[in-house]
């Protein structure tokens, strides 16, 4: 009997204490980082009554233990070291662990773990727990920013620190050139010239006496027309000519003419003969003794300048001769584009009117002057004389001489145009061109020279980028990069200018190239030094060391640097180096890195914050508060850090929160009450026992 009022006795006291400690869990249900106990039984030592009897051969079996138990005891309080969920705050200084460890603190004597990251900076800059003023442990890092492996010490964060200047030994230049910045002069055209033709002129450059062109063409058809009168008239037919695509020329298409009415049964071989006059008439002569030949026509349907030109003497008698030039109808003179070596006397404008140069046997020379604008300023003007030995070739000399062209030659064009290219850039723009004849009144000469401009000069678009550069006392130096395109090839040439007094002392000019597609193929510097070098101060003054930058352009044959495309243009560019920067503020990273910002747009580590692991979590022996301490089963603390190796990740701006979950609580709340009342209630059962037995004995 007095068992069950031990057993009961013992089951009250287990019972209240699993309610101790549910009551401690629901306690901490918003306490930062704690973790929840749970509570298990064991019973007591049994008492044995009777033992276990083995069986007996040949006898009886064998028979079990009787005991009864003495009541139950606490086995384990066990930690749940499961993870809590995060909860955002925002402030840096607030962290919580994700995955296995500790953070660590210390007192100055002994290390403490908590999960609770809820940490702060003290009066003295140390990083420490605010409730409990125990310091963070971890890594400080050197002054280059360069974390050793050690011992774990007291985190501080200096608001003093400065980082060094540093000398700046890159520039990164990228972006596009664009293609089409080359400079241009600009480029005049003159109406044209033409000159009196001769045999050797194709049939499709020719002219009609009024200056248009015929505008003959592959596979048009000459038709001849007309009559042969001998003792009766027949109508000529002979088979067309036809023109070709090249090699055809006025002496091919006379001597068709002549073949062909030879080859007419009233005309003998022999009988004519055709010759192209010194104005560039056809003259047909007939030494027939009988035949009369009349109305001799050229045709081309459609082309009424070439049948205007080619309408000889309405009739040639036997030795007569007859032309296709008509005075009346101002007619008949073929013409063809002016060349170098047509005289001046004999050209034509474009309108077919002579130049008419004062040039006569009595008057065997004159002048012309010649005149224009070079840029804003006016050409000095040239004279040049004039007279029946002065060809267009002395007079395109003469436009090169006044307008001061040497890059590109003045020339005529197989249109018999002027072009007149000008040197580049608009300080060279070629422009008020005036030719006349001096002392002379001549107006169709004065309006035969109407150039127009065809291109307009035009500056080279030069491209800049701004370097900062950093000496090695800080002090900035403004490097500007300037890019001016080279005319007519894939090149550009490059120079390097600094903005104060600073002394360059070599590489700062040369050139870069590109192939046809557009990518960088070279990077050259005038002087082959292979960086730019200057002193940060004038020649003889003290200060920062000498500065020497390397230039990247980017990886020959590829696209990440310059390029060169015809497309807009832009160049930015980075440089390496900064000056002297003081702490501004820091952040923490998944790692755990307390990485300082500076003044000077630079970043750089201050430390590292330590976790600890330990073998077995359920052996940590908890401490004020809500710390852990080692103890003889939890093992040596394994002291490390955060990072993607350990799988332990550190979030800035959040706390982790308790891992109680109140449901589970409340519901072993009521199972811890509901088994306390059941041993109360044997412990009563008992007394009310004991109290009838001592009633039978009295």
């Amino acid at each position: 009997m007095l068992r069950s009022l031990y057993a009961g006795i013992s089951g009250l006291s287990s019972n209240a204490i699993e309610l101790d400690v549910i009551g401690n869990n629901i306690a901490n249900a918003n306490t930062v980082g704690y973790k929840s106990s749970r509570v298990t039984f064991r019973e007591m030592l049994c008492q044995t009554i009777r033992p276990a009897q083995r069986p007996v051969s040949g006898g009886r079996g064998g028979m079990n233990p009787q005991q009864i138990g003495l009541g139950s005891s606490i086995g384990t309080i066990d930690g749940r070291f499961t993870q809590g969920h995060l909860q955002t705050t925002g402030l840096a200084n607030d962290l919580a662990l994700q995955g296995d460890g500790f953070f660590i603190l210390s007192d100055g004597y002994s290390s403490y773990y908590t999960r609770a990251g809820a940490f702060g900076l003290d009066s003295q800059n140390y990083m420490v727990d605010p409730s409990t003023g125990m310091r963070v442990q971890g890594l400080m890092a050197d002054a280059t920013g360069q974390i050793a492996n050690g011992q774990f010490n007291d985190l501080f964060i200096d608001p003093s620190m400065t980082v060094p200047a540093s000398a700046s030994t890159n520039a990164r230049l990228f972006g596009n050139l664009d293609a089409a910045s080359e400079a241009q002069g600009g480029i005049l055209e003159s109406a044209h010239f033409v000159a009196a033709a001769v045999g050797s002129d194709l049939l499709t450059e020719l002219f009609a006496q009024n200056g248009d062109a015929m505008g003959l063409v592959a596979g048009d058809e000459i038709a001849l027309t007309g009559m042969v009168i001998d003792g009766g008239t027949s109508q000529i037919s002979v088979p067309n000519f036809e023109v070709g695509n090249t090699g055809l020329d006025l002496d091919d298409l006379t001597a068709w003419i002549v073949s062909s009415l030879e080859s007419l049964p009233e005309i003998a071989a022999g009988d004519l003969t055709i010759a192209i006059a010194a104005d560039g008439s056809l003259e047909l002569t007939n030494n027939s003794g009988t035949a009369s030949v009349q109305n001799l026509r050229l045709t081309i349907p459609s082309r009424s300048d070439f049948n205007q030109t080619f309408r000889f003497t309405n009739s040639i008698g036997p030795g007569a001769t007859g032309t296709t030039y008509d005075a009346a109808r101002e007619a008949g003179q073929v013409r063809a584009a002016a060349t170098t070596d047509d005289l001046l006397v004999d050209l034509y404008n474009s309108n077919g009117q002579s130049l008419d140069l004062n040039v006569t046997p009595l008057n065997p020379t004159t002048s012309i002057s010649i005149t224009g604008s070079i840029g804003e300023t006016l050409a000095p003007s040239h004279t040049l004389t004039v007279d029946d030995t002065t060809t267009v070739e002395d007079l395109l000399t003469g436009l090169q001489i006044a307008f001061g062209i040497s890059s590109e030659p003045v020339t005529i064009n197989t249109d018999g145009e002027i072009v007149m290219s000008g040197e580049t850039g608009t300080e060279n723009a070629l422009g008020q061109v005036d030719i006349r004849e001096v002392g002379e009144v001549n107006p169709v000469f004065e309006t035969s020279f109407n150039f127009v401009e065809i291109q307009e000069a035009s500056d080279g678009h030069t491209f800049t980028a701004s370097a900062t550069a950093y000496d090695s006392l800080g002090e900035v130096h403004n490097v500007l990069f300037t890019f001016t395109k080279i005319v007519g090839r894939n090149e550009w040439n490059w120079v390097a200018e600094l903005e104060g007094n600073e002394e360059i002392i070599e590489g700062n000019s040369g050139s870069v190239s590109f192939t046809d597609t557009g990518e960088i193929i070279a990077f050259r510097y005038s002087d082959d030094a292979g960086g730019l070098t200057f002193r940060p101060q004038p020649s003889g003054d003290v200060g920062a060391q000498e500065i020497t930058m390397q230039i990247d352009v980017g990886q020959f044959g590829d696209f990440n640097g310059l390029t060169q495309y015809a497309a807009q243009g832009g160049l930015q560019s980075i440089t390496d180096g900064f000056t002297v920067g003081q702490l501004l503020d820091y952040e923490i990273n998944a790692d755990g890195m307390i990485i300082g910002r500076f003044s000077n747009d630079t970043v750089q580590t201050l430390a590292q914050i330590g976790v600890a692991r330990f073998p077995n979590y359920q052996g940590l022996q908890r401490s004020e508060g809500n710390t852990f301490q080692s103890s003889g089963n939890s093992g040596v603390a394994m002291q490390g850090l955060a990072g993607g190796a350990t799988g332990t990740f550190i979030v800035s701006g959040s706390l982790e929160g308790s891992n109680v979950d109140l449901t589970q609580e409340l519901t072993n709340m009521v199972v811890a009450q509901r088994a306390f009342q059941a041993n109360a209630k044997v412990i009563t059962t008992g007394d009310q026992i004991m109290q009838e037995i001592v009633s039978m004995l009295r």
